[in-house]
């Protein structure tokens, strides 16, 4: 071992390296396309298990909950931790089926009175344009919309040729949506064996740990990966548990208030609040774009009050449920949003500034000590080179 190490340590072996990664960067950057398709078909045949990796880890602070709260009085610890996961899993399919009890009638509901009103709507929508159309000619204003006019007078039957030109593609649609959620059906079941089997799993990784790296290394690894756990799971505890409140409140103001889409518009806006600053906006936008077509009063009525929920969220909510920031600036919140956003989608903008958090807890942990030491180090060469000159 100690060969190795002194092997490794000779001067050419680091240029070697570097002309390797080098050239392996090169082939990877001029062949980006087919290492895009070939990562993207690999996460597809891995997709399962990483969706049960997600889930075995995003439901295992509620199957410890059970296992330490609930069944404590359980001897027995594998027969506590087996009886903490059906216990999990009956909770998330009790869940589910209140949700889709709840819901799935009041939305097919909603979106059966947006269908059969879409003529009224349309009809409301082109007499708000020639009125448009008519204030410009009065004031000599070159405003051309009769394009316009004439794509929303003609949009249900635009819309059906659409769909019939398109036929093919939307079906290909259907069954890649359909096999998006048969492999995460799947990667759910993968989710709660992983779990019911995670001491057995945890055992063998510190087996394999305890092989490749120190004691010091272990211990340091952790500890930030326990900073990372705290990160990630109070993150998006407090990111449901607000999208949550947001909701409820939406759903219980539209009702009081009469207005139409009351469901409908709810989902929506608790669904895009999950989306850190722009979801609001997003969710705001589509529910005022329901209730103009039905009343523009009620529309600017919903408009107010979701700027008063919305304050109240940024203000009072989030500050109390996050209990302060995550450790990023609040400039960089923006910058890694947009970036997240560019790089992976929706997914990315989730999960920007958690990740933003974990790379400031690993520059603090492990970079920033290091750059410390090496500082200490340099001004340490400095002074005995200065006193050693002073000597002289």
């Amino acid at each position: 071992m100690d060969k190795v190490k002194q092997w490794f340590k000779r001067p050419w072996v680091g240029y070697a390296a570097a002309a390797c990664i080098a050239v392996v960067l090169y082939e990877i950057l001029e062949h980006f396309a087919q290492v895009k398709g070939a990562f993207n078909n690999a996460l597809t045949f891995l997709s399962p298990v990483v969706t049960g990796l997600v889930v075995a880890y995003l439901f295992d602070p509620v199957a410890r909950f059970f296992e330490n709260k609930v069944l404590k009085k359980l001897k027995k610890e594998n027969a506590r931790h087996l009886w903490a996961v059906i216990l999990t899993i009956i909770c998330l399919v009790l869940v589910v089926v209140l949700l889709l009890v709840a819901l799935i009638p009041s939305l097919a509901k909603s979106v059966s009175t947006l269908v059969s009103n879409w003529n009224n709507y349309t009809d409301k929508l082109s007499s708000l344009l020639e009125k448009a159309a008519e204030f410009a000619r009065t004031h000599n204003i070159n405003i051309d919309l009769s394009s316009i006019q004439n794509f929303i007078e003609n949009s249900m039957s635009k819309m059906l040729n659409v769909v019939k030109d398109n036929a093919k593609g939307i079906l290909n649609t259907i069954g890649d949506i359909g096999s998006g959620i048969s492999n995460f059906a799947i990667g759910v079941l993968f989710g709660f064996c992983f779990l019911a089997a995670k001491k057995t799993l945890l055992e063998g990784l510190a087996i394999v740990r305890g092989a490749l790296f120190k004691k010091e290394r272990i211990d340091r690894d952790n500890t930030i990966f326990a900073s990372c756990h705290r990160v990630f799971i109070r993150y998006f505890g407090c990111t449901l548990l607000d999208a949550l409140i947001v909701g409820v409140a939406t759903l219980i103001f539209l009702f009081v208030a009469q207005m139409p889409y009351a469901p409908l518009i709810a989902v929506v806006v608790a669904l895009t609040n999950i989306i850190p600053t722009f979801g609001p906006m997003i969710g705001a936008a589509i529910g005022i774009f329901f209730l103009v077509l039905e009343s523009p009063f009620k529309a600017l009525l919903f408009f107010i009050f979701i700027c008063i929920l919305q304050g109240l969220d940024g203000m009072v909510i989030k500050p109390r449920l996050f209990s302060g920031s995550l450790g990023i600036p609040a400039v960089w919140t923006m910058v890694l949003i947009i970036l997240g956003g560019k790089i992976a989608g929706v997914l990315g903008i989730l999960l920007a500034i958690p990740v933003g958090a974990i790379l400031v807890i690993i520059y603090n942990e492990t970079i920033e000590p290091r750059l410390k030491k090496r500082t200490a180090k340099v001004n340490q060469g400095s002074s005995a080179a200065e006193s050693g000159g002073n000597d002289s």
